[in-house]
């Protein structure tokens, strides 16, 4: 081999060496991108008149226990809306209820909420884009912080969107947790 063609090969292997290289860290983060799992949650990008028409259904069967359920039961308290009990008495829905369990107290207030705060004539318990569509159109913020105010009938209640993700807090006390579908606290 020549002195000049082996020139000509040991530059092109440093650039191709060094274009190897810097496309490392490009290929490294998009893998890492790639083998992140989906955000599974309640999604808060965009504005928040548009951020829940089409978020999954809840209920005794979807997602009963979550902390996507504690946000909606945080818009139950707020409205002050009504369970009722085996007996047929009436209770308050209240903050120490927020959870993240969907249980039988959560789907009759629910059940309440469609047809006295939505007006909804489909009124079975299972929060749906109806009723998340009709939530929404109460929502103000985001405000510094990331705090986003669910305007409802008895109470304002609390959240906030921090990154494109909505947190909440259980029991409407305590640290701020992601409002995932898939896990509670």
């Amino acid at each position: 081999m020549s002195m000049r063609t082996r020139v000509v090969a040991t530059a092109t292997a440093v650039l191709l060496g060094a274009g190897g290289l810097a496309l490392a860290p490009a290929a490294a983060a998009a893998a890492a991108a790639a083998a992140a799992p989906p955000y599974h949650g309640i999604d808060g990008n965009g504005t928040v008149l548009d951020d829940w028409q089409d978020e999954e259904d809840l209920g005794v069967d979807d997602y009963a226990t979550s902390n996507a359920t504690a946000l909606w039961e945080t818009v139950l308290w707020a409205d002050g809306a009504v369970w009722q009990d085996d007996d047929g008495d009436s209770h308050p829905f209240k903050k120490s209820q927020i959870d993240g369990s969907f249980g039988p107290e959560t789907e009759s207030a629910t059940q309440w909420w469609q047809e006295h705060i939505a007006g909804l004539a489909d009124n079975d318990g299972v929060v749906d884009e109806q009723s998340w569509t009709f939530a929404q159109r109460r929502l103000t913020g985001p405000a510094a912080g990331g705090f986003v105010t669910y305007a409802g009938s008895a109470h304002n209640g609390t959240l906030k969107r921090v990154s494109g993700k909505y947190r909440v807090r259980l029991k409407g006390t305590g640290t701020w947790k992601i409002a995932y579908y898939d896990r509670v606290g």
